[in-house]
């Protein structure tokens, strides 16, 4: 078990960037990386980095691996962080339940990702995924009326979720009337909160434009959208969650290929996808979903934009309190150092195999996850 003070050195690590070579000191729970040297450091400071490291990591550490789309309730939730994926955001469930599991992944020592949530499913009166067959009872709220449309919101942020979903599927059910939906976006703009849509069926991705949806559940599949909705898309900053596997599993359906073919259009035009598993819809593995970010490369998505879609483009400058590490280096660094083109299909697919290697931990177990 690694202990206050410990010194740790990492081969490589991603921040935005990779970062390259990095001593860490291992303090309340997380590594902090030394400062650049500075002419006013103190002799206590160029001391303490002058301590060789004790212990030292030969892979490369993530502070996050972030699976945008769960439901945590149709999983082995502890499985999640030994299959690589350090945060989850749960996209639906029993408001309660989810709030009690969130705040146990925020304990110290707890062993599941950290987990953030949207709470109920927000839809209409008889509509999706009210039929589904896998959503609990108290997972939805059906929306009649402008004001219970707010009241929902209310209730979700109360409990703690950090986006609010919306139901879009047309292809399973009715819409939510427009002054629900109407409610329902200006609620969560007045709470600052993130407006999640499912759009499914036939002009639902054009719907969840014109409510305001600040991103998309899954990549949309039900139809190829049009030039002109793609570009409107990239202008006002909205997100897609990949969910790819989803459709066959590994297998070629109409669905995948339409996905594909709209993620490889969206992101010629800068529109930035995230990823996500939908993860309890059929046979997907409890972790890195190698697949998941195979299909990300087959939509055009480069090595690094893989990176980015399941670690981030923030500077993290500290790593902690649970973290992934992958085992050796980098595929578009391997290729950077010896002098060949990185930005290739070829190595995006090696990358995101690479990925799928991916195990997660806590801090103070992570001498006991290296081989």
């Amino acid at each position: 078990m690694i202990t206050e003070g410990t010194r740790i050195s990492v081969r490589n690590w991603w921040a935005g960037e990779w970062r390259g070579p990095t001593v860490f000191t291992y303090h309340a729970g997380h590594l902090h990386p030394d400062p650049e040297p500075s002419l006013a450091d103190t002799a206590t400071q160029r001391a303490a980095r002058a301590r060789p490291a004790e212990l030292e990591i030969p892979g490369t550490l993530f502070p996050v691996l972030f699976d945008r789309h769960v439901h945590m309730g149709l999983i082995d939730r502890e499985a999640l962080l030994p299959g690589g994926i350090t945060h989850a955001l749960d996209l639906g469930w029993i408001p309660e339940e989810i709030a009690l599991w969130s705040i146990d992944s925020a304990q110290m020592g707890s062993e599941l990702p950290e987990t953030y949530f949207v709470g109920a499913f927000l839809t209409s009166p008889g509509g999706y995924p009210g039929q589904s067959g896998w959503a609990p009872p108290g997972s939805i709220i059906e929306l009649n009326t402008f004001e219970e449309a707010q009241a929902a919101v209310d209730a979700q942020v109360e409990l703690g979720a950090r986006a609010i979903k919306l139901m879009l599927n047309s292809d399973a059910g009715p819409l939510p009337e427009l002054h629900a939906q109407i409610g329902v976006y200006e609620r969560a703009r007045r709470k600052k909160i993130p407006l999640i849509a499912h759009a499914e069926g036939i002009g639902s991705a054009q719907l969840a434009v014109d409510v305001g949806a600040d991103l998309l559940a899954h990549a949309p599949f039900s139809e190829a959208l049009s030039d002109g909705l793609l570009d409107e898309m990239t202008l006002m900053g909205m997100q897609w969650i990949s969910t790819i596997d989803i459709h066959g599993w590994g297998e070629n359906t109409p669905a995948r290929a339409i996905a594909i073919d709209n993620v490889r259009r969206f992101v010629q035009r800068g529109g930035r996808v995230l990823y996500g598993t939908d993860l309890g819809n059929g046979p997907l593995p409890v972790g890195v979903n190698e697949r998941e970010l195979l299909a990300l490369a087959e939509a055009g998505l480069s090595a690094n934009g893989l990176v980015t879609a399941i670690a981030g483009d923030g500077s993290n400058l500290r790593i902690g309190p649970r973290v992934a590490w992958v085992p050796g280096d980098p595929p578009s660094e391997i290729a950077f150092a010896a002098g060949e083109e990185t930005d290739t299909t070829d190595i995006a697919v090696q990358t995101a195999r690479w990925l799928a290697g991916a195990r997660g931990t806590t801090l103070d177990y992570l001498e006991e996850t290296l081989p």
